[in-house]
């Protein structure tokens, strides 16, 4: 990211400041994704440890 922001800084060319504004838009939708599936799983784990040790459905509804 943070060499697209420097190659931002020194551009002037509008069509490819659209492109790096779209790369770096999709790099952080991908950040948030990846982010997002971490912590399902995570509470997934976390879920399946509580089962095992305590015997009840901890964190489900």
């Amino acid at each position: 990211m943070e060499a697209a922001f420097r190659e931002i800084d020194g551009c002037e060319d509008i069509e490819k400041l659209r492109t790096l504004t779209k790369q770096i838009i999709t790099a952080q939708e991908n950040e948030k994704a990846f982010a997002r599936e971490a912590m399902q799983q995570i509470r997934k784990e976390m879920e399946a440890s509580a089962q095992q040790r305590f015997g009840f459905n901890w964190g489900q509804k």
